[in-house]
This record gives structure tokens, C-alpha cells and sequence, in this order.
């Protein structure tokens, strides 16, 4: 499977916690990722989701500004 096809099975709103999981890291290094505007997330009642295009986006994949 390619990191394509990978991508388009994440839910449309990942929170910090999945993004830190699928990138194998840990929540303080996407929280920072986030702060320095590197990764673009939204805050709402749920807390901080990042979405899946932002997260295509910050992995360089070209599609992301198809999707």
C-alpha cells in the first residue's frame, strides 16, 4: 500500500494523539509541528484535529491539492 492509499484511509479529522501515532512520534513533536505552523490543525469542542489534506500536505504528497 502506498502512503497515498494510507492517507485516504484516516478519517477526514485526525487528533494530535492519531497523528502521533501514524507518524511515529510523540504528541509534544506534533504539537509543536502545530505551534510553529508547520502542520495547520483547527481547535473546537473536540480539541485540536488536523486534517487529513494538512497532514498530505506536511508529508509533501503532490495529491494533497487534489483532495
Amino acid at each position: 500500500m502506498t502512503l497515498i492509499e494510507q492517507l485516504e484511509h484516516l478519517p477526514k479529522y485526525l487528533s494530535v494523539r492519531e497523528v502521533a501515532d501514524y507518524m511515529c512520534c510523540h504528541d509534544r513533536t506534533v504539537r509543536r509541528w502545530i505551534q510553529s505552523g508547520q502542520l495547520y490543525a483547527l481547535e473546537g469542542d473536540k480539541g485540536i484535529r488536523v486534517p487529513r489534506v494538512a497532514l498530505k500536505r506536511f508529508l509533501g504528497c503532490e495529491t494533497a491539492m487534489l483532495n
